[in-house]
């Protein structure tokens, strides 16, 4: 039976106060990213910075492994303390952190990386996924607790880190992009301070029982397949450049991809704060989905633009002349991130309908079609290979979500699901501030 913080949190006043916490932790990271993207290119050649690009990509797929898809069923299942909630998830994540060390190693040492890489570069690897386990721990406890504090606390820390670091390496004029991959893995000690100062409170409150963990990690499982898809469709691009053109190619790239990106955040938040009421509403009609759908479309549109705007502005005035190039992936881009922008919102359409299964076909349909494009489109187009790869991947993804909302029946009050089974909220590591660097 839900206890009164879980009904509390389940609030529409909580979730929208949860939604601007978490909003706000990514309008910090937005900030940080793009000043620390700046500087990086300022510095490193497009090269090195494609080579800085390629390994945060690959500590985003290990940070998913993991996980092993815990996140999003244990923040729909569990209210509690924030230092009990988040020693009992770090817990569980655990041996899915060990379990990845080795396959770091293992994809370092056949990665298109320079030598150093195999063992200095994989043990900082190594260390930002294991911190990073932390960070979404720390991600997990707070929409488990609604104690903004400590998340406010790291999310701040985290950002001074690498802004400050990057500030040191710029001056320094550090072209060694394994020593700008170290700042990202020292942005993790704040969420490690945080789990010891949770040890010091004592015996943890009202932990997970064996079953309930058991039930956890099946659901976490179930759900790994949809999440690697998105992911594969969301970073195969950034994976693939590198292997099937060059690291420069993908360094011009991630330059602008940085930035463009950013153009969907406030629809994937506003998607997961927005979800247990649509769930929960007694309808949903097609005149209110495409009034929804338009305004998102408008929303998305206009932040592309600015964005673009922002993004040329910067390669012109701030960049060296070796960027110039990555001016010719910026209108692509911004379609690409309209068109991704509008699959959250369909998605998030789908999920208050209950139906999760039809989303997982959606990004593996999705992901499925973006690596094909990659893989012929980057080697005889490079960079706008990629891009152009993303815009058929996502319109895919858009396609096969309006088929499959059209004609969906909504379910009636009898049929709706409880507050203890509801659909789980949409969160992914796309909305997880650490996981926007680039």
């Amino acid at each position: 039976m839900p206890s009164d913080m879980e009904e509390s949190g389940g609030s529409v006043g909580s979730s929208r106060m949860a939604a601007i916490t978490l909003v706000a932790g990514q309008v910090l990271a937005a900030a940080a990213a793009f000043l620390v993207n700046l500087l990086a290119a300022r510095v490193l050649d497009p090269a090195p910075r494609g080579d800085l690009a390629f390994a945060l990509q690959l500590s985003y797929f290990f940070s998913v492994l993991a996980v092993m898809g815990l996140e999003r069923p244990y923040m729909a299942t569990r209210a509690g303390s924030f230092n009990s909630e988040y020693r009992s998830f770090a817990r569980m994540v655990l041996p899915g952190t060990i379990a990845v060390i080795p396959l770091i190693f293992l994809v370092t040492a056949v990665s298109p990386f320079s030598f150093s890489w195999l063992w200095l570069g994989a043990a900082v690897l190594t260390a930002y996924v294991v911190l990073n386990s932390l960070t979404l721990a720390v991600r997990v406890a707070y929409v488990s607790s609604r104690n903004w504090k400590q998340f406010a606390l790291n999310a701040i820390a985290a950002q001074l880190i690498i802004v400050l670091g990057a500030g040191v390496l710029t001056f320094l004029e550090v072209r060694d992009p394994i020593l700008w991959m170290g700042i990202y893995a020292l942005s993790g000690l704040p969420a490690l301070f945080l789990l010891w100062m949770a040890w010091r409170t004592g015996p943890v409150i009202n932990s997970p029982t064996l079953i309930e963990q058991k039930l956890l990690r099946r659901r976490g499982w179930i759900l790994l397949p949809s999440t690697f898809s998105n992911m594969a469709m969301l970073r195969a691009d950034r994976l693939l450049l590198p292997v099937l053109s060059s690291s420069a190619q993908l360094g011009l790239y991630v330059t602008v991809a940085t930035v463009m990106e950013m153009a969907t955040w406030p629809v994937q938040q506003w998607v997961d704060a927005s979800l247990r009421q649509w769930a929960q509403s007694p309808g949903m009609p097609t005149k209110f989905i495409r009034h929804l759908m338009f305004r998102s479309f408008l929303l998305l549109t206009l932040l592309s633009a600015l964005l673009g705007v922002a993004a040329w502005v910067m390669v012109e005035t701030f960049l060296p002349d070796s960027y110039q190039a990555a001016k010719a992936v910026i209108l692509p881009l911004a379609v690409a991130s309209v068109i991704y922008g509008m699959t959250r919102v369909q998605e998030g359409i789908l999920i208050a309908f209950g139906a999760e299964a039809r989303v997982a076909v959606i990004e593996i349909v999705g992901a499925l079609v973006a690596i094909a494009a990659y893989v012929l489109l980057i080697p005889a187009f490079g960079m706008l290979g990629a891009a152009y790869g993303s815009i058929l991947g996502y319109l895919a993804c858009a396609i096969t979500a309006w088929v499959l909302i059209t004609g969906l029946k909504r379910p009636t009050p009898e049929e709706q699901p409880s507050q203890e089974s509801a659909p789980l909220p949409r969160t992914s590591l796309a909305s997880d501030p650490l996981k926007e660097r680039k």
